[in-house]
């Protein structure tokens, strides 16, 4: 083991550097790497520890969040959804004036949307995880989801790997109201046990695929809404971990 990385021996880490990739916006890779180019549009750089100190001050000098009445929505929706008790309890923590929240955020995507979207909400745990350590205060990881998108065909389908390692698609079909009203509104079909059916067939069989395919089943289902649907795996997935979701 190489002690300080935490990798195995047969691990490798390869470095992505953003702004290799010709779709990257300026704004994102100067946010990344030249954050004086930038700072005009932000409140800190977070890669300065100063910046973390001054935006939890500013947090703890606001008295007027309505933390109660946050808190209370969160706990409807988590209870609606059966959100495990670690989600529950991270949720009931934003109650605590001294309490700050780490969020992030995306689409309500089919079979939890792209891997970025997890690593997103896993980053979301760890700098929550860091910011309780280094800041001594309650910090809360809070995952939103961006429910009243209309752009359905962008979240019906998603890319996976075979075990062969070929880029294979499963989709949806198009329920009443797709593409005509937001996400959160659209029901999922009887299309949508073909898709998982689809999923099962490509992704490559471990030890872990028959428990991922029941999380799968249980949260994607006929007559459930995308973003409930994405909302609940997601909870079971890191809601465990203290993640808490909210459905916009």
């Amino acid at each position: 083991m190489f002690p300080h990385s935490g990798l195995s021996a047969t691990s490798t880490r390869i470095p992505v550097d953003i702004r290799t990739f010709p779709w990257i916006r300026r704004l994102a890779s100067d946010y990344a790497f030249a954050y004086q180019n930038v700072a005009d549009f932000f409140a800190g750089n977070p890669a300065e520890p100063a910046a973390w100190t001054e935006a939890i001050a500013r947090v703890h000098q606001t008295g007027r969040r309505q933390r109660n009445r946050i808190a209370d929505v969160l706990h409807a929706q988590q209870t609606r959804r059966g959100a495990p008790a670690e989600a529950l309890s991270a949720a009931a923590q934003l109650r605590d004036p001294t309490a700050v929240a780490i969020v992030t955020g995306q689409q309500a995507g089919l079979f939890g949307g792209p891997l970025f979207t997890l690593l997103k909400a896993i980053t979301a745990i760890r700098l929550a995880q860091r910011v309780m350590k280094e800041h001594r205060v309650p910090a809360i990881p809070i995952f939103w989801i961006d429910a009243e998108d209309h752009d359905w065909d962008e979240v019906k389908q998603c890319g996976l790997l075979d075990a062969e390692l070929a880029l294979a698609s499963v989709a949806l079909g198009n329920p009443e109201g797709a593409n005509e009203q937001p996400v959160a509104r659209v029901r999922l079909d009887g299309s949508v046990t073909k898709a998982i059916a689809d999923l099962e067939s490509v992704l490559p069989r471990t030890e872990f695929t028959p428990v991922l395919i029941e999380q799968v089943r249980s949260a994607y289902h006929a007559g459930t809404g995308m973003s409930d649907a994405f909302a609940q795996w997601l909870e079971t997935v890191l809601g465990p971990k203290g993640l808490v979701v909210y459905d916009s």
